[in-house]
């Protein structure tokens, strides 16, 4: 099992490549959503990466006229040692043209969850998949047994939820004449519990309360291929800190594990 991690600025890229992880994801600009900081590709050339595998996300749903940039960008990425995360199909029909869908990781939330999705995708040529954090652990397993494909799972941070294209706070901070801060807000469930929600130029999204954190499960998903960490509205100091108990597969007192080990059943009334 690998250990990736997302970043969120240059300086906390390279703090992280010093760490003995296996490897990074970046967030493009313009093409990607989830993240607390964006990069220009040419942080590719910028960084020296040593042995570090590189993840590049190009996980936003993409529009029209996002496919003339979104094609320069694949072209530069297709001679580079680099996995492509990615939600829309668009990515993978430029990457079939390029001759680059080795390269790529189905990346979308909440849909991507069963072994004859994950066997689909196999057989069009995508090897990675990142499985979302909607079911438990053991139904993960039972993916990567039945499965060809490659695995990766979120093992620390905040897990999306709900994802909107509207600007949800702007529109509500306007109808009540408020002049807040939009990018980041609460939103409080009819429960109590208190949810993250962050608006960005591409929608907005709500994330779980609280960071997922399986730092106490390491050995139930020793056969998965990557645990991923997510940085993504968690202080340099604090992941960084976070990353390294993972390292020395250390233990947590208190833990969010999400769906982990609680199986979401739909009845049908």
């Amino acid at each position: 099992m690998k250990l990736i991690c997302s970043v969120n600025s240059k300086k906390h890229l390279n703090s992280l490549l010093k760490k003995e992880i296996d490897g990074v994801i970046l967030y493009i600009d313009k093409l990607s959503v989830n993240s607390t900081n964006y990069f220009d590709i040419s942080i590719l050339d910028e960084v020296e990466f040593g042995d570090k595998e590189v993840f590049i996300c190009l996980n936003k749903i993409m529009h029209n006229n996002d496919l003339a940039y979104l094609r320069e960008i694949m072209n530069k990425l297709k001679d580079r040692n680099v996995k492509i995360l990615f939600y829309d199909m668009a990515v993978y029909n430029i990457a079939r043209e390029y001759d680059m869908v080795f390269q790529l990781v189905i990346y979308q939330d909440h849909l991507n969850v069963s072994t004859l999705s994950n066997n689909f995708y196999y057989k069009l040529g995508i090897k990675t998949s990142f499985i979302a954090s909607d079911i438990t652990g053991e139904e993960v397993l039972e993916i990567k047994k039945n499965s060809k494909i490659k695995v990766m799972f979120l093992g620390y941070g905040y897990a999306p939820i709900f994802y909107s294209r509207r600007y949800l706070i702007r529109n509500y901070l306007t109808y009540i004449n408020d002049n807040n801060n939009y990018q980041k807000y609460e939103i409080l469930s009819d429960t109590g519990n208190k949810y993250p929600i962050r608006e960005e130029g591409y929608g907005t999204t709500i994330y779980t309360e609280h960071p997922i954190n399986l730092i106490n499960h390491l050995s139930e998903l020793e056969d998965i291929d990557y645990l991923v960490m997510q940085s993504n509205m968690i202080s340099d100091g604090e992941f960084n800190k976070m990353v390294d108990k993972f390292i020395k597969r250390g233990k947590a007192k208190e833990e969010y594990i999400g769906f982990f080990n609680t199986k979401t059943i739909y009845k049908v009334k």
